[in-house]
């Protein structure tokens, strides 16, 4: 293995448990997906729970990246920085976090 290769290895090894430990919460491929660390998604998690909000339905997959219309029901995510100006919607038995504009940037599956 030449120098280089070992050490773009080693590098990759290095941040493997760096990467692990921000879960990845987007799903789908866009520059719009967000990570949360395991804070954040703890945050998330319980803030939806005590909202609880109904589910709403419309056609079609949501994925991140697809705008959202402006007549749905949207709840402020509030009590946490890092969710300031997102807002998050159940729809289609998934909660779904949006920016401002209403653009998926994150489908949120708690456990």
């Amino acid at each position: 293995m030449s120098l280089p290769a070992r050490l773009l290895a080693l590098t990759l090894l290095a941040a493997a448990p760096a990467m692990a430990a921000q879960p990845v919460l987007a799903q789908g491929a866009s520059d719009a997906a967000q990570s949360y660390s395991t804070e954040e998604r703890a945050f998330l998690d319980g803030y939806i729970r005590r909202t609880a909000a109904p589910s709403q339905t419309i056609p079609g997959e949501i994925t991140v990246g697809s705008q959202l219309a402006g007549n749905l029901t949207y709840h402020a995510i509030e009590g946490h920085p890092r969710f300031r100006g997102q807002r998050y919607i159940h729809v289609n038995n998934n909660h779904v976090i949006v920016d401002g504009s209403n653009r998926v940037i994150a489908i949120h599956r708690h456990h």
